[in-house]
């Protein structure tokens, strides 16, 4: 399917897939399931509202096992093969300060959770694509009250030791900080994904 045609999720979306996972698991008498969100869908499902998002990058475990969950729900609902992937261990910190993840959904046998705001700040701010996390970060930046890029690299490198802010985030903090912080954004409406 050409880019241009892959569908973009919305909350809505992320939401259904993700309660027709905890179904499946549990049809499938699945235990010990783990899915840990960062990057978009993280920030869209718990923190703000924005932009549609293409997949939801995660820690999934055991991967093996919920693949073919994964690859049903992305036949069945017409979603890329990825829509949610194990790809989130390539943007986590490893050996800097610890990720304390946010549950918002945990029965026993699946638990989902989010990394928060400020590793999600420091995941941004390595990345630092232009134009298309600058949203993302001048919000995160209001929500963890950060107004300097003193602080910013404070942050940063408390997730990602002996790594230095790039350049890129460096001229993009130095931007916001200049214009200003917008208001703290308002966060979406509590998470439900009970009711499976």
């Amino acid at each position: 399917m050409p880019a241009s045609e892959t569908p973009r999720l919305d909350r809505g979306d992320l939401l259904d897939g993700l309660r027709e996972l905890i179904r499946s698991a549990h049809t499938e008498r699945l235990t010990g399931v783990t899915i840990r969100i960062v990057g978009g869908a993280a920030l869209r499902l718990a923190y703000f509202d924005r932009d549609t998002t293409l997949d939801i990058d995660a820690q999934i475990a055991p991967i093996d096992q919920l693949q073919p969950i994964i690859d049903r729900i992305a036949t069945s609902r017409g979603w890329p093969a990825d829509w949610l992937n194990n790809n989130a261990a390539m943007f986590l910190p490893s050996w800097g300060r610890r990720i304390d993840w946010e549950t918002i959904f945990d029965d026993g046998d699946v638990s989902i959770e989010v990394a928060p705001i400020d590793a999600l700040l420091a995941m941004k701010l390595l990345a630092c694509r232009p134009g298309r996390d600058t949203p993302d970060i001048t919000k995160l930046l209001a929500l963890t009250d950060i107004r300097s890029l003193d602080t910013a690299e404070e942050l940063f490198e408390s997730f990602y030791p002996g790594e230095p802010l790039p350049d890129k985030a460096i001229r993009l903090l130095s931007r916001i900080f200049e214009i200003g912080l917008p208001p703290k954004p308002t966060a979406p409406p509590r998470l439900d994904l009970g009711g499976t």
